[in-house]
């Protein structure tokens, strides 16, 4: 726990807590460790479950010294932190004797407790062992899950999945290799919120960013890259990467300030289009961004959302909905960017509606793009429908879908949607990083003073 916390900064609460009365009681704490400390000179409220102690079961006792720090992270917008290792709840806990004073509990329990701090201040949960029951409802309940390789969640008898597995349906959002890749990766997801402005630096290839992409629009390209050019040097965290591959999301820096990236990736089997599963991980990022204001860019490189009788299946029908939604109720400021194509409703997804309550700051574009209502190769198929039915050989028809998808694609230009102003500036790549920081400089981190609205449970 300490490790977590500035050197000599943490204050524990209920040290004395024990599973009975009896002074020679030795289950200190009641297998929990709580307490207030700082974190890069910034207040934050930490618990851990010992497994050492009782399992690391929970009891009336420390679920009492839980609902006492959720009570102070609520009322001072504290971050909060806890070590979900255990077995669930304590099977044999004895019902609590009368009290003689009041008890120091806090206004809420855990659990809505933990809904109350939700879009207020950040809450992190670190899996390493067994996190059972209610140990993984409070990390399903936090923004942010950090588990290692051996974390394991279930419930007491039945099926208990590993820490992959949960990464591969976003129920973990960052896997480590040992506990202390977990405490750093909490104390750096901490800093984003805690500390406004930090030195930054270009990355050494910030100028060559325009190369990653290839020349052939049809090859595809690792969006990390792209997203590693732009931001400050070293300072991305990408969340959730194991699940909606096609969608990327990031925390990272900008000329120092905390900046929320999501992304199209070419190079996930989808190729970038929006299932269920990408929509879902969009809307859920803005919703953090907006919660905790901070400001988001994206970059676009989309041909639309999945269709057809699999994405069907899945709910795309009803989850496409949920990132059109998020960015209409956004506070925050929006940079986006196309790189290459953007097709059908997929370009709202990432950047919103052209007409809503806000509209991005800044739409940039590449001179690479092209965009439409579907794809240019699928509108050829309608628009030259009968010649190509009409072709005597397949390399006829082919012919004659990729001249008219050429005709349209030049006709949809970098340079002519410019003059169209469909963007409001068509930026050479490099440019990018330079363009959106200055943008970004003339608005700056307004803190707002009330909840906005919750995060949706993952």
């Amino acid at each position: 726990m300490t490790a977590l916390f500035d050197a000599a900064s943490f204050i524990e609460y209920g040290e004395l807590a024990g599973a009975t009365t009896d002074p020679r009681d030795e289950a200190y704490g009641d297998g929990l460790v709580a307490g207030v400390g700082l974190a890069h000179g910034q207040p934050v409220v930490g618990a851990s479950h010992d497994e050492r102690v009782l399992e690391g079961t929970q009891s009336d006792r420390n679920q009492r010294k839980m609902a006492k720090l959720l009570y102070l992270a609520v009322e001072h917008r504290w971050p909060f932190v806890c070590f979900v290792d255990g077995g669930g709840a304590r099977l044999d806990d004895p019902l609590p004797p009368p009290p003689i004073a009041v008890t120091p509990r806090g206004r809420f329990e855990l659990y809505d407790g933990l809904a109350e701090l939700n879009g207020w201040a950040p809450t992190i949960a670190v899996a390493s062992g067994r996190a059972i029951d209610g140990h993984a409802g409070i990390a399903m309940l936090s923004d942010l899950v950090i588990a290692t390789g051996a974390a394991r969640f279930g419930t007491q008898g039945g099926h208990v999945r590993g820490a992959a597995d949960y990464a591969r349906t976003g129920d973990v959002d960052v896997l480590v290799e040992d506990e202390a890749e977990a405490i750093a990766t909490a104390r750096r997801y901490l800093r984003f919120y805690l500390v406004e402005q930090v030195a930054g630096d270009a990355a050494d290839d910030a100028d060559r960013i325009a190369d990653i992409v290839p020349d052939n629009r049809r090859r595809p390209y690792d969006m990390r890259k792209i997203v590693a050019a732009f931001a400050d040097a070293g300072s991305v965290l990408e969340l959730g990467p194991s699940w909606g591959r096609s969608m990327l999301t990031a925390l990272a820096r900008l000329e120092g300030r905390t900046v929320g990236i999501y992304a199209n990736q070419p190079k996930s089997p989808l190729a970038g289009a929006i299932d269920a599963a990408a929509a879902d991980k969009a809307a859920r990022f803005v919703e953090l961004c907006d919660a905790y204001d901070y400001p988001i860019v994206s970059f676009v490189d989309n041909p639309g959302y999945m269709v057809g009788p699999q994405a069907e299946r899945e709910g795309i029908a009803r989850h496409h909905a949920r990132p059109l939604a998020a960015l209409h109720h956004r506070s925050v400021p929006l940079c986006s960017v196309q790189i290459r194509k953007a097709y059908g409703l997929g370009p709202f997804a990432m950047s919103g509606w052209g007409a809503a309550r806000r509209v991005p700051e800044m739409r940039l574009a590449w001179p690479s793009v092209e965009s439409g209502g579907m794809s240019l190769e699928g509108a050829a198929y309608l628009v030259k429908r009968k010649e190509i039915l009409a072709a005597a050989t397949r390399e006829e028809a082919m012919a004659i879908r990729d001249g008219y998808a050429e005709r349209m694609r030049d006709a949809a230009s970098g340079l002519r949607a410019g003059r169209s102003y469909q963007f409001d500036d068509i930026v050479e790549p490099s440019q990018t990083r330079p363009t959106i920081a200055a943008m970004l400089r003339r608005v700056p981190r307004e803190r707002s003073p009330v909840k906005k609205h919750p995060i949706d449970p993952r």
